[in-house]
């Protein structure tokens, strides 16, 4: 039966995870030393950090993947506007073509960019923030110097930037996924950390990302008990907004959902939480296309996605906004894929923090 197949592949999962396990702790051990090794050349002067002459906010994790980066950059890119100063977004532009690079981007100024050159990620901070620059490189210094030579912002905002040193930032806000914290505890490739976690120490202030998805109890006494943790933390809940059609025709809302088969597909970190927001609004999810994180689609996925549509009759098929990025290329999907669009809902006490720390910029 199905059941007996998936307790088998589970049984082979675990032998296989015991039996490599010794390696992939002392990969992790190596690996380890080596970030530690890295930190210490920062702390001695050994490597330099520069100093840009704009406030510097930067946003990033200790783990890999998932926490919710894009989401609060594009918070915080409004927050900032909504405060009448003109912000500049810096990402590293992970798995762009022509990498070695740096592109800037403004949407009002240039609507034909190709998610390809800027990454999926810019691309829908650039999207949904059409007047804000993006400048994607391997050189957040030189980005941030001709940003500031170009557009002259008030404030540059550094997208997963938590382990790029060689910037000082005004404001280090560390992320934290309510669904994961941190894992097991342990550093790449044995767990999910990209340093110690009592890196912590770095930031100025913790944002548990996602809190509505689950319990964050666990993680704030994790941070408060063990991490003996006493820089502020905020929980973020990130709740669905709409759903618009690919082509960008029509909208519905979320409470439409309700009741409603549902055939998702997505290219993410932690699809888990994706599935589980649309559950919370009634739906029904039916069936679940799960691609790597940052995807590249081509045809032959899309002849899946419409081949399992065809066999399952779905209401609705859904994806993220950051598949969508990629997905709008292929005009077969246009009027029949829906996006799920997120809103990032801080709580109450985190407005007079923010707009404190802006006033005193």
């Amino acid at each position: 039966t199905g059941a007996d197949q998936e307790n088998i592949r589970n049984k082979t999962m675990n032998f296989s995870s015991k039996l490599f396990e010794p390696f992939l702790l002392v990969t992790s051990q190596i690996y380890k030393a080596i970030v530690l090794l890295r930190l210490q050349c920062y702390k001695n002067g050994w490597l330099k950090t520069h100093q840009p002459e704009t406030p510097v906010i930067s946003v990033g994790n200790l783990t890999v993947g998932g926490t919710g980066k894009t989401p609060v950059v594009d918070f915080l890119v409004k927050e900032i506007q909504n405060q009448k100063k003109r912000p500049a977004i810096l990402s590293r532009g992970y798995r762009r073509k022509n990498g070695s690079t740096q592109q800037r981007f403004r949407f009002c100024e240039d609507s034909t960019i190709d998610p390809d050159i800027i990454g999926d990620e810019p691309f829908l901070l650039a999207l949904r923030n059409p007047e804000v620059p993006v400048y994607v490189g391997s050189s957040r210094i030189t980005a941030a110097h001709s940003a500031e030579i170009r557009d002259h912002p008030d404030v540059l905002i550094l997208d997963d930037a938590y382990q790029h040193l060689a910037i000082r930032r005004d404001l280090n806000i560390l992320l934290i996924d309510a669904e994961r914290g941190l894992g097991n505890g342990s550093l790449l490739p044995l767990g999910i950390l990209r340093e110690p976690e009592n890196q912590w120490v770095r930031a100025d202030l913790i944002i548990i990302t996602k809190t509505n998805l689950a319990a964050s109890d666990s993680v704030m006494q994790m941070l408060k008990n063990e991490l003996k943790v006493n820089c502020p933390v905020f929980k973020f809940n990130f709740e669905p907004q709409r759903l618009s059609r690919l082509d960008g025709q029509v909208q519905l809302n979320v409470l439409q959902l309700k009741g409603k088969r549902l055939l998702l597909t997505s290219g993410i970190a932690q699809p888990a939480g994706f599935g589980l927001l649309l559950e919370q609004q009634g739906g029904n999810v039916i069936r679940k296309l799960e691609f790597q994180d940052h995807h590249d689609y081509v045809f032959k996925d899309v002849q899946k996605i419409l081949h399992e549509q065809e066999k399952l009759q779905p209401d609705y098929i859904v994806t993220t906004e950051k598949d969508a990025v990629k997905l709008r290329k292929f005009p077969e999907l246009r009027e029949k894929l829906w996006i799920l669009e997120i809103g990032v809902h801080p709580e109450d006490s985190w407005n007079n923090y923010f707009t404190e720390f802006l006033n005193n910029l």
